[in-house]
């Protein structure tokens, strides 16, 4: 990465440049259009939060856009608005953090394209973890993540899909932890 960084809580764009690649395979769904899809990734920004279980818990939010983040999409990703730049689908991967805040407990990831949204807990057993999430770090202002994988719907009959993710990313985080 470049060596820009933030300098109060001003960001060159390249600071969120990444590349990362999301597939969606479905074979079998009563609710998802079949057949597979894919978000080649340009950008990414990650929030520090405890917007989830009711404040309960923290986790690091890194949303994945096709298109880079300029300021304006900048200052409304801070605020919550991913609308715009959203638009031709993203992925949301969330990293559930423990109490201590250097392990991952559990990884949610969620892939959108226009008319197809899934989302699924990707891993949360320590081997799954292990396996996709172990090169990980993050100290309070940056978060760096190696992480490739795929899951694959338990046996049901009435889904089969695959989703698969492959990043590479060192990102500024934002914290945005309500008090």
């Amino acid at each position: 990465m470049g060596l820009m960084r933030c300098v109060q809580g001003v960001c060159d764009e390249t600071e969120f440049q990444t590349k990362a690649l999301f597939n969606l395979a479905v074979q079998k769904s009563k609710v998802l259009k079949l057949g597979k899809s894919s978000l080649e990734i340009k950008s990414a920004f990650a929030t520090y939060t405890n917007e989830f279980f009711e404040g309960v818990t923290n986790a690091l939010k890194v949303q994945f856009f096709t298109q880079p983040i300029m300021e304006e999409a900048r200052a409304k990703l801070l605020r919550g608005d991913n609308h715009e730049i959203s638009r031709g689908g993203y992925a949301t991967l969330v990293l559930f953090l423990d109490d201590d805040e250097n392990q991952i407990w559990q990884a949610n990831l969620t892939y959108v394209v226009p008319g197809t949204t899934v989302a699924r807990t990707v891993a949360a057993s320590p081997e799954e973890l292990t396996k996709y999430f172990s090169d990980y770090h993050f100290d309070h202002n940056r978060l760096q993540l190696k992480s490739k994988g795929s899951y694959t719907a338990p046996d049901s009959k009435e889904e089969i899909l695959t989703l698969s993710w492959d990043t590479d990313l060192d990102l500024p985080v934002f914290d945005q932890i309500k008090k």
